[in-house]
């Protein structure tokens, strides 16, 4: 059970990196059948504080601890991937 807490602390710093580099915006990250993650802005939204979404399975959340851990896991090297430090 401590990892999976230490598995969700992380996507939250995920979130938080994500945050910090893009600042404003609507996104939603979207995880595909293949397990691949990405990242869509939602027209219209450019100019509006930043938010984020999460959609997995068909199933969307605003929070990330109520996606699955393969899902968290996904979104955290997604992440290290765009060149941001998630500790």
């Amino acid at each position: 059970m401590n990892k999976d807490m230490n598995l969700y602390s992380q996507g939250k710093d995920a979130v938080i990196q994500l945050v910090r580099l893009y600042q404003r915006g609507s996104y939603r990250v979207i995880r595909d059948p293949e397990g691949a993650i990405s990242l869509w802005a939602i027209e219209g939204f450019e100019r509006s504080p930043f938010s984020v979404s999460f959609a997995d399975r068909g199933r969307i959340s605003g929070n990330i601890e109520e996606m699955s851990p393969e899902f968290v896991r996904a979104f955290i090297e997604f992440v290290r991937r765009t060149g941001v430090r998630v500790t």
